[in-house]
């Protein structure tokens, strides 16, 4: 994986329904370079194939490790040198494992080990939640989850900026202003 203390990714994280996508989009169509949620990738990847998002997720612990070994693809082909937004970023999969008491196998410890970004945002959680056909979780997992993504990456050394709840211009201009500062 070709992560380097001096690379320019940055993750956008927070619960489900906390505004991540909407923001990544909203900064892709500005001409930044974007990567999307691995676990969408993997779930229309799936619908592809004629499995449906609760068929492929009945045994949780594969897809987040399906989820990882996404993630490493999609990262170890990129290039460090370009502002690069990504939604969700790899310790979100040991979030989420955390989230399920999962024993967490060392080839994935091995991977977050070496995995790290320039910074990351945690998106507070939005007043309204919106149910689809890739999010499986209830409500009240957004702040749960919230708080396992913020001890995850603080505890890999890269403490997350609180984005608070605000509209999507406001939230980009929140961290636009911080890419380089802080």
């Amino acid at each position: 994986m070709a992560q380097m203390l001096s690379n320019k990714w940055f993750v956008i994280t927070g619960g489900p329904s906390t505004g991540k996508t909407t923001l990544i989009e909203s900064f892709k169509n500005d001409g930044y370079n974007t990567i999307p949620e691995a676990a969408r990738i993997v779930i229309d990847d799936a619908l592809e194939r004629g499995i449906s998002p609760k068929e492929l997720r009945a045994d949780e612990k594969k897809f987040q490790e399906d989820v990882v070994r996404k993630k490493l693809d999609i990262e170890s082909s990129l290039k460090t040198d370009e502002i690069t937004f990504f939604d969700r970023g790899m310790h979100d999969t040991l979030a989420y494992m955390h989230y399920y008491n999962y024993e967490i196998a060392d080839w994935i410890l091995e991977i977050h080990k070496n995995a790290h970004y320039k910074k990351v945002f945690l998106l507070s959680p939005l007043d309204k939640y919106v149910q689809d056909y890739a999010r499986t979780e209830g409500e009240d997992f957004k702040l749960r989850i919230n708080d396992l993504l913020e001890n995850v990456y603080t505890e890999a050394g890269m403490k997350p900026i609180i984005v608070p709840a605000l509209n999507v211009l406001e939230r980009k201009k929140f961290i636009l202003d911080r890419l380089e500062n802080n």
